[in-house]
């Protein structure tokens, strides 16, 4: 009985001491990674690579809705973006996180980041344009004209397309 007693006390702070090797090593999510992971990764993904025609992909992508001012809002006027139930600022911060990080090379340079201040004005309009994906389309042919975005912009919504043609 003494034998396991013995061995508990001093296996105990040897396996204490892996975890918190592991906590070390561990990967620490900004509060705008973890808002985005909650609120918007079950759709976009939690790295914003998702099926791009059914959600918009945002890896790669997202920064190009900088690039002009209607696009600009188009992010922050989206429904489920505007009526998030999220702080001005903590919006801004994870619309920042979407179009500067998860955007990378697509942001356009010398863009400026969302202020607290900005997402309060623009989410006093939310849209509400029906159908949302033909504005969506306009919005990203005047990126493609105007700013060279990629055309793959355009895929999204084309499975939707796609089963109403095939009803």
């Amino acid at each position: 009985m003494k034998a396991l007693a013995l061995l508990v006390l001093f296996t105990a702070p040897a396996l204490a001491s892996d975890n918190s090797a592991a906590e070390r090593n561990a990967v620490v999510l900004s509060p705008a990674q973890t808002k985005f992971i909650l609120r918007c990764g079950g759709c976009h993904g939690t790295l914003g690579a998702s099926p791009p025609l059914s959600v918009p992909q945002l890896r790669g992508l997202a920064g190009w809705f900088l690039c002009t001012p209607d696009a600009r809002e188009y992010v922050v006027r989206l429904p489920n973006v505007s009526r998030a139930q999220l702080s001005d600022a903590d919006l801004a911060q994870v619309m920042n996180f979407v179009t500067f990080d998860l955007g990378g090379a697509s942001t356009p340079p010398a863009t400026v980041r969302f202020t607290a201040a900005e997402v309060a004005a623009i989410r006093t309009r939310p849209l509400n344009v029906l159908p949302l994906n033909a504005y969506r389309r306009q919005i990203v042919t005047g990126l493609i004209r105007r700013c060279g975005a990629p055309a793959s912009l355009r895929d999204y919504g084309k499975a939707n397309a796609v089963t109403i043609a095939a009803r």
